[in-house]
């Protein structure tokens, strides 16, 4: 009997992680395997096809006194402050505002979220011919009769060209802010409101001190996600101008790409992916941290 019962256990008890070990097996496979061959990798001077040869930690510190790699993150920081401000007010502003209606919710949420369901290939493509300055928007400004805009290099100007690019990305996914925090808001507890406004609160005190406050995790969230992806950021940047005019669109993940496989430096390049990995993960302990303390 005891037999019995204590084979049942074990059963109970193993059952389980048989159902994980499939994907396990294939995390194993698709992702700490890559990972830790990156990480050797990076260790070596090796060109992808040739006999690799070990130098320890050479990479990491070319990586430190590489202009080019500066260029690339000065470009991500820039990429960054554009994503971790513009989106977030819009989205924020537009989602206060559609929060407010009370029939078209769902069809003014459908109509912003549209763009990020389009493929970033297909999106990038598009406006790149949006801006191409001889049958473009330019072609448009020119009808109009506003010269200066219609003489503009959008995506040929080193000036601009980064903006330019960082534009079209916001276009595209500021509606996934926008229904972001459509939801946070409806989370918040209307009882809030309504103290607020027996005490007395205008709008803007009631958004400081009650608003924000009962949304701040997913702004938090949102933050981690946007540090993240301002670092990795690669698809609309390689689309549409691949690092240029002059590197001036040049991001550490297009830098990665050319270096691994157009200077066939695969070793240097698994030493600067691993980089961002770090970084990555360094700013979402930070911010996880801060996140912690605040509930505190």
């Amino acid at each position: 009997m005891r037999e019995g019962k204590s084979t049942g256990i074990k059963k109970r008890y193993i059952i389980p992680y048989l159902f994980i070990l499939p994907a396990f097996i294939i995390h194993m496979c698709v992702v700490t395997g890559p990972a830790l061959s990156t990480l050797v990798m990076s260790l070596f001077d090796w060109n992808g096809l040739g006999n690799a040869k070990f130098i320890g930690l050479n990479n990491f510190k070319e990586i430190f006194q590489d202009p080019l790699v500066k260029m690339s993150l000065i470009h991500n920081v820039e990429w960054l402050l554009i994503f971790i401000t513009v989106p977030l007010f819009l989205g924020f502003v537009i989602a206060i505002l559609v929060s407010q209606l009370k029939k078209s919710q769902m069809f003014f949420r459908t109509i912003y979220f549209v763009p990020y369901v389009i493929s970033a290939a297909v999106a990038g493509k598009i406006w790149t011919a949006y801006m191409n300055p001889y049958y473009g928007v330019n072609q448009v400004f020119a009808n109009l009769g506003w010269t200066k805009l219609a003489k503009t290099l959008w995506l040929g100007n080193p000036k601009i060209a980064l903006y330019a690019v960082a534009f079209v990305d916001n276009w595209h996914w500021w509606g996934f802010v926008l229904v972001l925090m459509l939801s946070a808001l409806h989370q918040v507890d209307t009882s809030l409101y309504e103290v607020a406004k027996t005490e007395g609160a205008n709008a803007w005190q009631t958004l400081i001190h009650v608003t924000i406050p009962q949304i701040k995790p997913t702004i938090i969230s949102y933050f981690v996600f946007v540090i993240i992806a301002a670092f990795t950021t690669f698809d609309y940047v390689w689309i549409m101008t691949q690092g240029g005019p002059a590197g001036s669109t040049e991001v550490f993940a297009t830098r990665i790409y050319k270096t691994t496989f157009i200077n066939y430096d695969a070793g240097y390049g698994a030493a600067m992916s691993l980089s961002v990995c770090i970084l990555a993960l360094s700013v979402y302990f930070v911010l996880k941290f801060i996140q912690k303390r605040g509930r505190e």
